[in-house]
């Protein structure tokens, strides 16, 4: 009944307390933040160091400009003391890459540089194209009128000039780097510490909320406990009063049974002592003056012997609601031939055909059990006859050292699907109880047009078992 009732009833979703969802949901919430924020300042770092890594470059590619220069500035020296011309090598090599290099550098500060940066670059270009004519004009003057015209010319300080302001453009640009590196280190810095902070924050928030969670889950968990024992003792409880009451009932209704059966026993012994005492009487008497009136009277004599014979038929009446009420056969010959008797008459009556497998040494059968079973023949004979359709029945009643097994089938219409759990169903409630006060088995089953089949177990007490089997070996 209980597993019925928790079947039919719909399961609640399951959800979280206040006190358990609400940290949970801020956690998330803060987590959440903290991660957009880490995000953020990842994307910050992202920055830092790109600016970090072009200032590095740009300042390499400064200086690199410079030192070419400066190797070509060495490079003419060199040929101006020697006249060697492996001394100009520098000086061409600085050539080839100065565009080089200079694009780079331009090309940087075009993408991350300011206005003023990228006005100091152009001047650095003016610069370095200064210096390389100052150079070039003193190798092509070295060349055409000798060592002393290409030293007056270098005397004139023109390159000296240009080489100067070209390292004071240089170191002044390297110098507003530097200034954007070390800023662009301590923002990092910046970053890293409260990424730091928001890392500790963050899993300080995060075991706190766990030792909440913890201790509210805590709390929950021994209040469902307490919960489910309650509910336990309150379930063993009901149980033990539907128990009680189920015990009351079935006490109750055995004993209503046996004050039936009781009440059917007087009534049979009532009819057959005074009825069938006034109808065998009246019989007699009505015989005697038919007997008389036979010669003078013909017409007087064949209604008298009408009356005789009606008296007959409410003999066979009353045999028949005697044997109804207490089969005589059950309590002089035993189960088997009641059954034997009664499936038989009333298939004649219904016109049925009958197969019957019921012994016949039954006589030791304690009487209240074969009073059920014989009973329950009787009902299922009526619902087959009146409900049933079929044709052909079936009776088998086996006994073995444990019990007494009954079988009843037919090949009618079937059971529908909710006659065993139909309340108004009285007769198989009543096969049922009769089985369940004995303690035994109660199954019916049946589809629709292949048939019922009853199946009755009722156990035995081993003294009855020995005595049926000593019946068993007389017989």
């Amino acid at each position: 009944m209980q597993s019925r009732t928790d079947a039919a009833r719909p399961e609640r979703p399951f959800s979280l307390p206040l006190r358990v969802a609400f940290p949970l949901a801020l956690g998330i919430i803060i987590s959440v933040g903290i991660l957009a924020f880490s995000e953020i300042g990842s994307r910050e770092l992202e920055q830092v160091v790109h600016s970090h890594s072009t200032a590095l470059e740009m300042q390499a590619s400064l200086y690199e400009l410079l030192g070419l220069v400066t190797d070509a500035e060495t490079g003419q020296r060199g040929y101006m003391l020697t006249g060697k011309q492996e001394y100009l090598e520098p000086y061409r090599q600085a050539q080839a890459r100065l565009p080089e290099r200079y694009q780079r550098l331009r090309d940087l500060v075009v993408a991350n540089g300011t206005d003023e940066q990228r006005a100091q670059v152009g001047r650095i270009n003016a610069l370095i194209g200064r210096k390389l004519g100052e150079i070039e004009a003193t190798i092509a003057l070295y060349d055409r009128s000798g060592r002393q015209a290409a030293f007056e010319l270098m005397d004139t300080g023109i390159g000296r000039q240009a080489m100067e302001d070209l390292r004071a453009e240089v170191t002044s640009l390297a110098a507003k780097q530097l200034t954007q590196m070390n800023q662009s280190a301590n923002r990092w810095r910046h970053d890293i510490d409260f990424a730091r902070f928001s890392v500790q924050w963050l899993t300080a928030c995060t075991i706190a909320l766990l030792a909440i969670v913890w201790l509210l889950a805590r709390r929950e968990v021994r209040l469902q406990v307490e919960r489910r024992r309650l509910l336990a003792t309150e379930s063993e409880r009901l149980e033990r009063e539907v128990r009680e009451r189920t015990a009351e009932l079935t006490e109750l209704s055995s004993h209503l049974q046996t004050v039936r059966e009781e009440e059917k026993s007087r009534l049979a012994r009532d009819i057959h002592d005074e009825l069938g005492g006034i109808l065998v009487s009246a019989k007699m008497d009505i015989s005697g003056v038919a007997q008389a009136l036979k010669d003078r009277d013909p017409k007087l004599t064949a209604r008298l012997e009408r009356a005789a014979a009606a008296l007959d038929d409410g003999v066979s009446v009353k045999r028949r609601i005697i044997e109804d009420l207490r089969p005589t056969l059950l309590d002089n010959l035993g189960l088997g031939p009641a059954i034997d008797w009664q499936v038989n008459e009333v298939c004649k009556r219904a016109g049925l055909r009958c197969s019957l497998d019921v012994p016949d040494d039954m006589t030791q059968m304690p009487p209240d059990v074969a009073i059920a079973l014989y009973r329950i023949v009787q009902e299922a004979l009526t619902n087959i006859v009146k409900y049933a359709g079929a044709k052909l029945v079936s009776v088998t009643l086996v006994r073995d050292e444990d019990g007494v097994e009954l079988a009843i089938s037919d090949d009618g219409v079937g059971l529908p699907r909710t006659a065993t759990h139909d309340r108004l169903s009285h007769g198989i409630a009543g096969m049922r109880q009769r089985v369940r006060q004995f303690a035994g088995e109660f199954r019916i089953s049946g589809e629709p047009h292949q048939g019922t089949h009853i199946n009755v177990r009722i156990p035995l007490p081993k003294a009855e078992a020995g005595k049926s089997g000593e019946a068993s070996l007389a017989h």
